[in-house]
Parts: structure tokens; C-alpha cells; sequence
């Protein structure tokens, strides 16, 4: 090891000096930033309707703790109004038929090309300094933040005071012009687009119990749109949950809606799903051009393959089946991947390629997509918002109440606490604390950690499992006819067959020795 250089006091004092000046330059510009945004949102606030009760439009927020290189997901913070008064909610009786209400796609799901856009990264180039880009990217995602609320405060305008609510559920209090809980941290997207220029072929992976709710049409377009050498796959995680018939459903809905493959991923035929996909990646990259594209401290021959997606839906658990070890930490907590992570994989020839000679998994952590009419309880229920941070978890309990079948209450042998009482998702969690013995201080029933409970069991699919089937209209192709011919290389032997899944379940619930009951769409 060479000896270093001698660096005097004085020197040090130089150096401490100019990295204060520039953190004050810094300060300086974002700080004239935020006036000049803050004025702008004060004239759209002065010309928008009054607000109803209920969950708010966004509500524009300076995240410079993303800038300061914090990774953790930040959320706006939901009024207290709004909390308050879903929890009182909570004592109203659950609804025995709810007729349409039920159907998950009341929510506006099928118009995929009405989610909002996603933050982009501004051009920049090899000339361009670090502390440029830096600076651009913090003004772009500012102006994104900017754009989100201007298009919320412009939808409120145009809906009528009395319109309905895009959901037909009365008390869901979504609105079309509401957005819902979405990544707000530069850092987290400033990952995603790190994986997007390294990789050659992006798996897109979404929970196979709906996928609609984890699936990015933005993301997807501007991949197709802004990276035209690399190819898009989709890759539907969880499988052993849903039964075989509804996921070769969604395999067909997904692939005539976006014309790229669409495979299946489960944990108990790891060995098939890794072969079906390697393959399918080297098919793909027959045309990605990775050896012009590359990255220049890749050696020629390398293939990255990035995993993107939303939290919880399986890109580590993934990983770790692929490797056949334990790589990364799994955990059912949103944001639990902080950086994007780097494996190489090595068996190459899996990928049917002889000019292939490394591999290389990028996992990027879980981004949260904004979309608009989603209420924090699917967030919650499908894994996107976390539980641990929920401060209202009735409302996800009465969703779960109101659509499983057989009822919530016969699958947990649940008895009320006060006979009197209607079942309610208050009633329903008390009666769960009272068998589990949850107590707080001073012996009362702890219902809010029964509640939080309830949740989680069902997130990780313990004796419920929310599991919807596609839409009943069919999908509308979003791309172009260009990708046909990538979406028919991986068509041949991309899913299981439906005795080889019907099978595994069958084995799964006899191990279990319990009975799986599966919400379904009424």
C-alpha cells in the first residue's frame, strides 16, 4: 500500500471551509426553490372548491430529507380529520350484500393509462458534473411534486360538487381525483432509474393476486419509449396462493394488455419457474444490443437483468430462489431493500446463449407508483403502505369482512364479545383480541394489535387470501405492434400448466393441514 500524502492543518481547514460553502450554495437553491413553489401552490389553493371530508387530495410537501441520501420511504401525512373520522366508522354494522361495491375494480383499476407519471431523470451526459446532475435531478422531482398537485387541484375543479365517487362503495370516500400514498423520496427513485440504464432486460414483478394494482403502465411505456434496446418481461410472484385457473387468466389478461411476455414465479417449483425465465431472458437479449449499451466497467459478454417493481411483491424472496441461498433479507415491511443490489448469477448457459459469459441481477428496492382513486386500505391489504405505520387499520378490515366468503368471522371462529353488538370491524377485531388474549394496560382488549394482526395474516395469505380475476371486459392492447414478436419468443412454456399448479396447491394444504378460503369476486 502506497503511503499518503501529508495533509497539513491548514490544508483541512481549506477543505472543511469549501465543503460548507458549497452545502450553502445548495441550501440557497432549494430553498428559492420551495418560495417560488410554495407561491405557485398558493394561487391554485386561493382558486380551488372547498375540501370534502374524507382522504384529501395530495398535499404538496418539500421532501429534502430524501436529498440529505436518507433512503428510508416517505409518505405525505394524512390529516387527522380524515383518520378521526374513518375510525368512527369503524362501529358501523358490515354490510351482508353490497352487490357491484364489491368488486375491487370499482376503483378504476382497468384504466391503466390514467395513472400519473412517473419522475424521469433529466438528460445528462459524460461532460455533465456530479453536482450538476444532482442539482438537476432535485429540480425535476421538485417539478414533478409541482405537476401531481396541479393535475389533482385541476380534476377537483372539473368534478361536479355533487358527482359520485369513482368508487360505487358509499363510505370508501375515494374520489377520481384523489391520489394515494406514493414514493416521495428522490433517493428511492434515483435507484429505480440506476437500474433502468444498467439493465438489458427488466423484470417487472407484480403480486399474481392483482396484479393491476402493482403493475406500472408508465413504467413500462417509458421503458419501450425512452430505452428502446432493452425488452420488458412480467413476471407474476406468489402463485402458490391463487388458484391455477385465475393465474393462467391473468397471464392472458396481462399479455394481450401490454404485448410482452408474462411468466409465473412460485416458491415450490423454483427449479422450473428459474429455468422457464432464464430462458425467456435469453430470447430477449438475442436484440438488446447489451454489448454497445453496456456499462463501461462491465466486461463485454455481461448481462444485467434489473428487478423493478412495487414493495412486497417477492424481488428478493425471488432472488433468493433463483441463487438457491440466502442473498439478500426478506420482510414483509415496505422499503426493507434500502440500495439496489448487485448478483451475479453462475450458470450463464442456462440463458441458451454461447455469447453470454456472466449474468448480473440488479434488485432495486420496492417503489411505490402513484395512481389516482386507490384507497390506503388496498395499499395496506396488497403490501404497498406499510402496517407497522397504519393508523386506522378498520377500514382494510371491513374490506376484507365484507368480500371473503365464507365470512371473516366463521374462518377465525370468532364470537362476539357483547352478543348485542352487530359484527363491525371494531366488533370483528375485539372479538379476535378477546380469543388471542390481547390485552393493553389496565386489562382492556388490545384491539388495535388485533386488528394490525388481521392484517398482516392476510398480507402473507394466512387463511385468507385476497385473490381477485381479471376484469370481465377484455384487455385493451397499450403498445405497439413493434413487440409482438418479443412477446411471442417467450409465449411457448412460459406457464405451468394448470394440473402441474392444481398439484402443488393440493399438496401445500395438506402439509398446512388447514383450509385455505380465497376472497373471490362476487
Amino acid at each position: 500500500m502506497t503511503k499518503g500524502k501529508p495533509f497539513s492543518g491548514k490544508l483541512k481547514k481549506q477543505q472543511l471551509q469549501a465543503k460548507r460553502e458549497k452545502k450553502a450554495q445548495k441550501e440557497l437553491h432549494a430553498e428559492a426553490k420551495y418560495n417560488a413553489e410554495r407561491d405557485a401552490l398558493a394561487g391554485l389553493a386561493s382558486s380551488a372548491p372547498p375540501q370534502p371530508v374524507g382522504p384529501p387530495p395530495i398535499e404538496y410537501m418539500s421532501t429534502d430529507v430524501g436529498f440529505s441520501g436518507d433512503l428510508r420511504t416517505i409518505f405525505a401525512k394524512e390529516p387527522q380529520a380524515a383518520i378521526d373520522a374513518r375510525k368512527k366508522d369503524a362501529t358501523r354494522a358490515l354490510a351482508d350484500d353490497r352487490g357491484n361495491s364489491q368488486s375491487i375494480y370499482a376503483y378504476g383499476l382497468t384504466d391503466v393509462r390514467n395513472q400519473p407519471p412517473i419522475p424521469l431523470r433529466p438528460h445528462w451526459s459524460k461532460h455533465t458534473s456530479p453536482d450538476e446532475l444532482a442539482m438537476a435531478e432535485e429540480d425535476a422531482f421538485r417539478e414533478w411534486l409541482l405537476q401531481l398537485h396541479q393535475t389533482c387541484v385541476e380534476r377537483r375543479q372539473q368534478a361536479a360538487p355533487t358527482a359520485p365517487s369513482i368508487c360505487s362503495i358509499p363510505d370508501s370516500g375515494v374520489n377520481a381525483w384523489e391520489i394515494n400514498s406514493y414514493e416521495r423520496n428522490l433517493q428511492v427513485w434515483r435507484q429505480l432509474w440506476r437500474v433502468i440504464e444498467k439493465a438489458n432486460v427488466l423484470v417487472h414483478l407484480a403480486d399474481s393476486r392483482c396484479p393491476l394494482l402493482h403493475l406500472s403502465h408508465r413504467l413500462i411505456q417509458h421503458i419501450q419509449d425512452d430505452h428502446p434496446t432493452k425488452r420488458v418481461l412480467i413476471l407474476l410472484t406468489k402463485c402458490d396462493f391463487v388458484a391455477p385457473e385465475r393465474v393462467d387468466l391473468w397471464v392472458k389478461y396481462i399479455r394481450d394488455l401490454y404485448n410482452v411476455p408474462v411468466l409465473t414465479y412460485s416458491r415450490d417449483r423454483v427449479d422450473e419457474s428459474n429455468t422457464v425465465l432464464l430462458t425467456t431472458i435469453g430470447r430477449l437479449s438475442e436484440d438488446t444490443s447489451y454489448k454497445k449499451g453496456r456499462d463501461e466497467d462491465l466486461n463485454a459478454g455481461t448481462l444485467m437483468v434489473g428487478l423493478v417493481g412495487e414493495p412486497n411483491v417477492g424481488k428478493s424472496s425471488f432472488l433468493n430462489g433463483m441463487f438457491g441461498k440466502k442473498l439478500v433479507s426478506v420482510s414483509a415491511t415496505p422499503g426493507h431493500t434500502k440500495h439496489f443490489q448487485t448478483h451475479f448469477f453462475d450458470r450463464p448457459e442456462m440463458l441458451g446463449r454461447d455469447d453470454i459469459s456472466k449474468v448480473c441481477f440488479c434488485d432495486c428496492p420496492g417503489v411505490v407508483f402513484p395512481r389516482f382513486g386507490i384507497p390506503l386500505a388496498l395499499q395496506i391489504l396488497f403490501g404497498s403502505y406499510p402496517i407497522a405505520q397504519t393508523r386506522e387499520p378498520y377500514s382494510a378490515i371491513r374490506f376484507i369482512a365484507e368480500n371473503a366468503t365464507p365470512t371473516l368471522q366463521h374462518v377465525y371462529k370468532l364470537r362476539k364479545v357483547d352478543e348485542d353488538d352487530d359484527w363491525s370491524p371494531f366488533t370483528v377485531s375485539e372479538a379476535y383480541a378477546a380469543q388471542r388474549g390481547f390485552h393493553s394496560k389496565g386489562g382492556k382488549l388490545d384491539v388495535f394489535r388485533a386488528a394490525n394482526l388481521l392484517l398482516r395474516d392476510t398480507l402473507n395469505g394466512k387463511k385468507v387470501i385476497l385473490s381477485f380475476p381479471p376484469p370481465l371486459e377484455g384487455a385493451a392492447t397499450v403498445v405497439g405492434k413493434g413487440d409482438e414478436e418479443h412477446a411471442d419468443k417467450a409465449e411457448g412454456g412460459a406457464v405451468m400448466t394448470t394440473d402441474q399448479v392444481a398439484a402443488l396447491l393440493g399438496d401445500m394444504d395438506m402439509q398446512q393441514g388447514k383450509q385455505i378460503y380465497e376472497m373471490t369476486e362476487k
